[in-house]
């Protein structure tokens, strides 16, 4: 059971949640500066803990966020589980640059700002069905260094009001690349976009215009182990989402077949084979603890 004050990790020790607070010159607040990732943790097991580390890493280095190591977030995690009396949960981290006078100009001499905070889950269902939800097209206005895990999350907290307000369960992003007129879909507000065309299975590159999602890395290599035909740099446009047998979009812990796009209908508008052989394959890895 977990405590009934929760506690979390701030300022580089363990806090009562309602002791931590942050400057208000933090440059997170002023200028949503910094990076963040969240684990899920199911009956206590990390889900891809390490990709998890390696993926903070790079998105700290890729703003220039120095002062703080991405290593010892794995342990501080399991030890706010123990401190909270919590198994299952969303462990937040969050790395800002910390507080500083208001300036666009990032001061060398800032000092980071690390928290992490466990939110109670329920253990996942792993006898749940298949999800099956309609997708919403929206404009990919976000910025061009989508592979960082950044603060900014205005754009996709917007296009996903969006799209539920419109019956959807996902919000998914479409854009033209510099130099080109043709429009592309590049991911979800929340998660990566899959479809399967002529027989193959396609997502989008992974190469900087899409967050290198951890779960479309392992769905990929599941899709290997399973002998599926896959095209992980196949680019495709709303015409080809709208026309595929079959589409999908995935998170830390599910699948979502995505059978209606607007007004269309995707394919025969149930569940498609090949998008059922990889939910049970995620499900059978989430099983063993990924």
């Amino acid at each position: 059971m977990a405590v009934t004050a929760p506690i979390v990790y701030h300022d580089f020790e363990f806090v009562l949640e309602s002791k931590a607070h942050f400057d208000v010159q933090d440059r997170g607040v002023l200028f949503a500066d910094g990076v963040y990732e969240v684990v899920r943790f199911d009956r206590g097991k990390a889900f891809a803990m390490q990709a998890h580390v390696d993926r903070l890493a790079r998105s700290m280095a890729g703003i220039g966020l120095e002062g703080v190591s991405a290593t010892p977030f794995a342990e501080l995690s399991y030890e706010l589980l123990e401190r909270n009396q919590l198994s299952d949960a969303k462990v937040y981290w969050q790395v800002t640059r910390g507080p500083a006078a208001r300036d666009f100009v990032v001061s060398e001499s800032t000092e980071p700002t690390v928290t992490l905070i466990a939110y109670p889950t329920q253990p996942i269902d792993l006898d749940a069905p298949l999800a099956v939800g309609a997708g919403h097209i929206v404009e990919d206005c976000r910025w061009t260094r989508c592979w960082i895990k950044s603060l900014m999350l205005m754009p996709a907290s917007l296009a996903k009001t969006e799209a539920v307000k419109a019956g959807a369960a996902e919000a998914i992003f479409e854009r033209a690349k510099p130099g080109t007129d043709e429009k592309h879909i590049t991911e979800g507000a929340s998660t990566n976009v899959f479809i399967v065309r002529e027989g193959q299975l396609c997502t989008h590159p992974d190469d900087g215009w899409v967050l290198g999602g951890i779960t479309r890395q392992t769905l990929l290599d599941l899709a290997k182990h399973l002998g599926l035909p896959i095209r992980e740099d196949a680019a495709f446009t709303r015409e080809q989402l709208l026309a595929a047998n079959e589409a999908f979009v995935c998170s830390t812990t599910q699948l979502t077949a995505i059978t209606s796009v607007g007004d269309a209908v995707i394919a025969d508008g149930t569940p498609g084979p090949t998008t059922q052989r990889l939910h049970e394959a995620y499900r059978a890895l989430l099983l063993q603890g990924g």
